[in-house]
């Protein structure tokens, strides 16, 4: 447990910083802003895992043509379900989240970069003494920013516990506080905020083997990928030799699971309910013959192989030698017209 104990006048200091009344620029007609902290965008919540989540601004200036010269930003969040990876390595130096050029561009001007998982000694939003706080403040050097969408920093969290991380854009333009600012050193009101529902799960497994037809070398190298039923969740692995794969994903989900190969079709499994620590849905076998990648065999395919038929020393991922053997021969011929009109996904079948 980290502590920190500081001195009273300090805290007096902040707390009457903190009461302060800060005049709010007025909004020019038609000017609409936003800040939003995305949903996952990489990873996935599960305890133990690192998972990614966007903090992106927006403008859409009015008849003045307002624009936004600076943002500076406190999220709280629950630091015994989350904690913010250090985006480079050094938790000492003042660069704990990944500042972007996305919203802001050119040269970018960042004077705060720090996270808090105690009461900070700086003036702050009353709830950075009770919980975690991250707190950034950028500008760039260049003209307003009108007209954009974009993203101003990445947060990298590593999941700690179940639970939510209960992510709070705090205290809207006030200071201290998350407040958009003008090149006059106005502030520009923020319209809207948005902060996703994310729920940390403990890990599930999906097991399984894919072998594929005709194979002359092993069964690595397919690609198998886990999306939760309805969208969400993307979780990806690729099988070893034996053509074993392992994909983990939150517990308690329901999940599609796809399996490819360049110069095969697709095999599919739907709704896989994950309710114990690990579910098997056994053996599939990928049939050959899709040179084209369009999920189906047919004479496109066949004319693609007598097109290379004879050539030599090609790479395991060319689609035209079926089998791998570094050669398109009559064996890719015949493995393709064996399974002329068939289609993609294929059943999950041994």
């Amino acid at each position: 447990m980290k502590t920190r104990v500081f001195g009273l006048s300090l805290v007096v200091v902040a707390i009457v910083v903190a009461l302060m009344p800060v005049s709010v620029g007025a909004q020019a007609p038609g000017t609409e802003t936003s800040v939003t902290v995305t949903d996952v965008v990489a990873g996935a919540p599960l305890v133990g895992k690192h998972f990614t989540t966007d903090l992106q601004v927006s403008v859409t200036s009015g008849t003045l043509g307002v624009g936004v010269m600076g943002a500076e930003i406190w999220l709280g969040f629950d630091p015994s379900v989350v904690s913010v990876y250090d985006f480079d390595g050094d938790p000492g130096n003042g660069t704990q989240v990944e500042i972007k050029n996305g919203f802001f561009d050119g040269t970018l001007l960042v004077v705060a970069n720090d996270v808090f998982y105690e009461t900070p000694a700086i003036a702050h939003p009353p709830e950075c003494e009770t919980q975690g706080c991250i707190h950034f403040s950028v500008s760039h050097f260049g003209d307003p920013v009108t007209n954009k969408t974009g993203t101003v920093a990445t947060m990298t969290w590593v999941a700690e516990a179940i639970g939510s991380p209960n992510i709070t854009i705090l205290q809207i333009d006030a200071l201290p506080g998350s407040v958009l600012s003008d090149a006059d050193g106005e502030i520009v009101p923020i319209n809207s905020t948005s902060v996703p529902d994310i729920a940390v799960t403990s890990v599930g497994t999906i097991e399984g083997v894919v072998r594929r037809q005709s194979t002359r070398t092993d069964h690595a190298g397919v690609e198998v990928v886990a999306i939760a039923a309805g969208g969400g969740v993307y979780t990806a692995s690729t099988t070893g030799e034996d053509g074993s794969f392992t994909l983990e994903v939150p517990l308690a989900g329901t999940y599609n699971v796809d399996a490819s190969y360049p110069g095969y079709l697709h095999a599919g499994k739907n709704s896989i309910a994950v309710t114990g620590e690990t579910v098997d849905i056994g053996t599939a076998k990928l049939v050959g013959g899709d040179v084209n990648a369009d999920n189906c065999i047919n004479i496109l395919d066949v004319v693609s192989i007598i097109g290379d038929f004879g050539l030599t020393g090609l790479d395991a991922s060319d689609p035209q030698d079926i089998n791998d053997d570094s050669t398109v021969n009559i064996l890719d011929l015949t493995v393709t017209a064996g399974n002329f009109s068939r289609c993609g996904p294929t059943a999950w079948v041994p």
